[in-house]
């Protein structure tokens, strides 16, 4: 199997399904040593907000075992370190008139618009979607 050295992922659904699978996803590239960068806009922001998550329907998944997917964020950006980079959308955030303040450090590592997604991803094997 060829390496695949870098995939980006975009999130803009705030339904936690959305969010499970881009982590699944994202841990599977890590996995295999492969750049991610996971692009958060439109109301897949709510994602990277400070405070408390709710679930939704999804709760009944994670009281099923399957993992939260607000903890495998967390864990997706502390395990992958240098080959994770989680972008909140400014574009977006000004937009809608929200504070950067409110997103949370521990998984937004940058701010930025689509065009520097593009080029951050312009030499990415795939660009995945979930919304």
């Amino acid at each position: 199997m060829p390496a695949i050295d870098k995939i980006g992922i975009i999130v803009y659904s705030d339904d936690p399904k959305s969010l499970a699978m881009a982590m699944n996803l994202g841990q599977v590239a890590l996995a295999m040593d492969t750049e991610v960068i996971v692009y958060f806009t439109f109301d897949g922001l709510t994602h990277l907000m400070a405070g408390e998550k709710d679930l939704g329907d999804f709760e009944r998944m994670v009281e099923a075992g399957v993992p939260d997917p607000y903890d495998m964020l967390g864990d997706f950006v502390e395990t992958g370190d240098e080959l994770v980079t989680t972008v909140a959308c400014t574009t977006t955030i000004d937009m809608l008139g929200w504070d950067r303040e409110g997103m949370d450090d521990a998984v937004t590592t940058e701010f930025a618009g689509a065009a520097a997604f593009l080029d951050e991803t312009a030499d990415a094997a795939h660009v995945f979607s979930f919304g």
